[in-house]
């Protein structure tokens, strides 16, 4: 498959893919997320890259990144991705980042896309659906921004930093201290320009440390809109499906939300 790079002049794309959840066996989130290909590979100009922004597999096992990486690969075009909370660190590390053997280090990502940087912070908690961001994960993603202090960058993470309202995920969000260390960090680096996440199965659009803030959509389920302060239990009703496209037009980023075809 040929590897196009964007015209002259194009606004620089970068695809966002989320909470695919593929299964062990081949199923309906494998058509779903067919389905987002086909639509993403009719955007022009063409994307340079994708993110996956966690949850790949719902039920990790080798086989079924492999399947996620055949059923990407179609796009041609480079993948890059970070856990969640359902995935396994180093079957998707081995598969999309390189990782030649299991170690258990978390799974970050420094990429090019065009103009743009992108960098993924893991922020999963092996065995737990909630997520952190401890010292030496802070300290890494503080090297990897004060390295490239004057290139436009997107900030990508799994869990948002922020409460979004939905309390059954908000229980099981990104821990408060760690966001509040993660939002003093963003304060020195205004090459950031904004911050994307998954994990809760819906677009929300928010701010934190001052950037816009998007929660891409999941390609394979949607969860139900609830906002009552007692927890209810979690309903994926049948509702639009999505992605994220992150251009970036003469220094500004501007995210789009596609939502898929019926």
């Amino acid at each position: 498959m040929i590897r196009r790079m964007a015209d002259a002049g194009d606004p620089t794309l970068l695809l966002q893919f989320s909470d695919l959840h593929l299964q062990a066996e081949e199923g309906e989130p494998d058509r779903r997320l067919r389905r987002a290909v086909a639509a993403a590979a009719d955007l022009r100009p063409r994307p340079l890259a994708v993110l996956l922004s966690g949850d790949v597999a719902d039920e990790p096992t080798a086989a079924v990144y492999a399947r996620a990486h055949r059923i990407l690969d179609r796009l041609g075009i480079p993948i890059h991705a970070i856990p969640g909370n359902h995935d396994d660190r180093d079957l998707l590390a081995m598969r999309f980042e390189g990782r030649q053997s299991a170690n258990g280090a978390p799974v970050h990502v420094l990429a090019y896309v065009g103009g743009m940087r992108l960098v993924g912070c893991d922020t999963t908690v092996p065995g737990s659906p909630g997520g952190a961001l401890d010292a030496t994960q802070l300290e890494w993603l503080e090297r990897a921004l004060a390295a490239e202090p004057a290139r436009p960058t997107l900030l990508a993470l799994h869990h948002p930093p922020v409460a979004t309202g939905v309390r059954a995920m908000d229980a099981m969000g990104l821990q408060a201290t760690d966001a509040q260390r993660l939002e003093a960090l963003l304060a020195e680096h205004s090459q950031v320009l904004a911050v994307t996440c998954g994990h809760v199965h819906r677009t929300i659009a928010t701010d934190f440390a001052g950037r816009p803030l998007l929660v891409c959509p999941s390609t394979n389920s949607t969860l139900a809109l609830d906002l009552r302060a007692q927890k209810g239990p979690l309903a994926f009703p049948e509702q639009p499906l999505g992605f994220a496209v992150h251009a970036l037009v003469e220094g500004r980023l501007v995210s789009h939300v596609q939502a898929l075809p019926a």
